[in-house]
């Protein structure tokens, strides 16, 4: 049986297009939820538990990319889409731009 884990901030649902996903062009990556700790990207690059990950994204009511860095908590398969993946990050600290934008309904 799985555990809850009680999450310490909100989750936004987005569907923002990531543009860089560790140094490589990252067409087809969005990410699909956010809050100031963490995302869900969708991807067709499978990253593994524990591996470093930095990327770029532009943040609703900018217009310049931003740069995240965190790493992979969880890996899964999207069975509707084979050869597509979700992964669940974890940020090095926490984004208060996000949270700046969670605040004021623009995310």
């Amino acid at each position: 049986m799985k555990r809850r884990i009680e999450r310490r901030v909100k989750r936004y649902p987005v569907r923002l297009p990531v543009k860089e996903l560790n140094g490589r062009p990252a067409d087809g990556t969005f990410v699909v939820d956010l809050s100031s700790l963490g995302a869900r990207l969708e991807t067709d690059t499978p990253l593994a538990p524990r591996n470093l990950v930095e990327f770029t994204v532009i943040l609703p009511d900018h217009e310049i990319e931003t740069r995240l860095y965190g790493r992979v908590i969880w890996l899964r398969p999207l069975l509707h889409f084979p050869g597509r993946f979700n992964l669940g990050l974890c940020f090095f600290g926490p984004n208060w731009d996000i949270d700046r934008l969670a605040r004021t309904g623009k995310l």
